[in-house]
């Protein structure tokens, strides 16, 4: 029985999956390691402790499932994107990684934003516009804050291209990651010159950008003995997680949507060619196939909304009593819907769609003596699923018709959340049956280079199937009114955000 090994490098935890070939998960192995944040505003990992997780992982899975694990014929990976790592000349790390939900280079974006000629140049070149989440930017900012670091920079990877380079020794990026940089001619599909020229980066410290179901290399011996993979297997090129996420739920043909709630909360619409929004709201990215692009509205912490909560309040509780967020849903589906007007702005580390504001910030907003514990863990469900319809209505104001969601990620492990989701959408929304879409995107992707699918609409046809649909057609007066109260909250708070 050939096998193949899907590796989702998240933002709060690294996931490794063995697959069958025929799409059957066989076996998957967690690990996590923290985002750390050691001044307000900025987020940081250490890569080492990736790799460090990787290998646990994979050790796990030898020990668990040997005869499968040994069946490897290939390795698909994919990753958080934007987050970046260097490395000198020695290969070492210099510094932790810059994480995409770090805010550190928002002046860096402002003197961009407020320039016509710049902002025109990276709109022309990209087809989108700069924000803090880019990696671009926040390169910038360590060449202009930490001269010492940059002195000794010789090389830059996104994250999940760190860990291929360190299981191949081969450095490549894909055009989705490659998207993620603002860096990149997402139409092109080629790196910019003019972009490089624009943020003052050598472009010798960026890797070459390869189509994604490419294979770019094999597991050598010194990583094969850390991890357990044979020498020699092959490494596909692989995407980022939301492209590979994307795909895992079915998402080939244009039109169809994805909406997945991880860390963060991304709406996907596939199409077959860049759509870039010229008001610069939504991004215009390529996706993890050759012909295809993507239209996304980001919401920076969806999920990690809910795992903050669960850090700030209910740390000493976790692991004591089986899953803490099980535990969650069950309380948060004895409050009704609207938490009696409790609501709440997920914007913990500032938002994205439609706002792209680096300054706004979290807000729990009509407390009163009746609210209780229940009452704000419901409220972070539906500010979250708030704040996703607001970014499909931006998607859908490009002339988009989303009829059907394809939903995908842990958030919806609680049927609670999912009806909540269905409810304030307002569009049917359906579950995919494989929990685990990232790397079923991963498996696909790998076995599309390694040719054992010819076809990719057949094998997505035959190994992505449906789960759960919830619907409600008919408007919920109290999201209704809560809704338009949400949006009106951010625009009285923007500008006391930013004071």
């Amino acid at each position: 029985m050939n096998t193949l090994l899907g590796i989702d490098l998240g933002t709060t935890g690294l996931k490794v999956a063995l697959f069958a070939e025929e799409g059957r998960l066989v076996g998957s192995a967690t690990r996590e390691y923290p985002i750390l944040s050691p001044h307000p505003g900025t987020a940081e990992q250490d890569a080492e402790a990736w790799w460090d997780g990787l290998l646990s992982a994979c050790q796990e899975l030898k020990g668990r499932h040997p005869s499968a694990f040994d069946a490897i014929v290939g390795v698909g990976l994919c990753g958080q994107m934007h987050t970046q790592v260097y490395l000198d000349r020695e290969e070492r790390l210099l510094r932790p990684a810059i994480t995409w939900m770090d805010q550190r280079a928002s002046g860096i974006v402002d003197d961009i934003n407020r320039d016509e000629a710049a902002r025109a140049l990276v709109f022309q070149e990209t087809r989108n516009f700069a924000t803090t989440t880019y990696t671009a930017p926040q390169v910038r900012w360590v060449q202009e804050h930490q001269p010492e670091v940059w002195r000794r920079v010789a090389r830059i990877l996104v994250a999940k291209d760190f860990i291929k380079y360190r299981l191949t020794g081969r450095a490549v990026t894909d055009y989705a990651e490659a998207s993620g940089t603002l860096l990149f001619d997402v139409e092109k599909r080629a790196w910019s010159e003019r972009m490089f020229d624009l943020f003052g980066i050598p472009r010798t410290l960026f890797p070459e950008a390869l189509p994604s179901d490419e294979i770019i290399g094999r597991v050598t011996p010194q990583a094969a003995t850390l991890t357990g993979i044979k020498a020699g297997t092959p490494v596909v090129n692989g995407s980022s997680d939301n492209s590979a996420s994307a795909l895992g739920a079915g998402m080939i043909h244009p039109g169809q949507v994805t909406l997945i709630i991880g860390t963060a909360g991304v709406v996907t619409v596939c199409s077959d060619r860049p759509l870039p929004d010229a008001r610069q709201r939504t991004l215009c990215w390529h996706y993890c196939l050759r012909e295809r692009w993507v239209t996304l509205g980001v919401i920076q912490t969806a999920g990690e909304s809910l795992n903050w909560f669960k850090g700030a309040f209910d740390r000493a509780e976790t692991g004591r009593s089986g899953d803490i967020f099980e535990q969650y849903s069950q309380s948060a589906g004895n409050v009704p819907d609207g938490c009696g007007g409790l609501i709440f702005l997920p914007y913990l580390m500032g938002e994205r769609t439609p706002y792209w504001d680096p300054y706004a910030r979290g807000v729990f907003y009509g407390i009163s003596l009746a609210s209780e514990k229940a009452h704000f863990i419901r409220a972070i469900m539906e500010g979250v699923s708030f704040a996703l319809r607001n970014a499909m209505e931006t998607v859908e104001s490009l002339g988009i018709t989303v009829n059907e969601v394809r939903a995908v990620g842990g958030g919806l492990k609680s049927p609670v959340w999912l009806d909540i989701l269905g409810k304030v959408l307002r569009r049917p929304v359906v579950t995919v049956s494989v929990p685990d879409t990232a790397n079923l995107g991963n498996v696909l992707l790998c076995g599309k280079a390694l040719g054992l699918y010819p076809s990719l609409e057949e094998a997505v046809a035959r190994m992505v199937t449906t789960d759960r649909r919830v619907f409600s057609e008919a408007a919920s007066d109290v999201y209704e009114r809560q809704y338009a109260i949400f949006l009106e909250l951010y625009e009285q708070l923007k500008d006391t955000f930013r004071r």
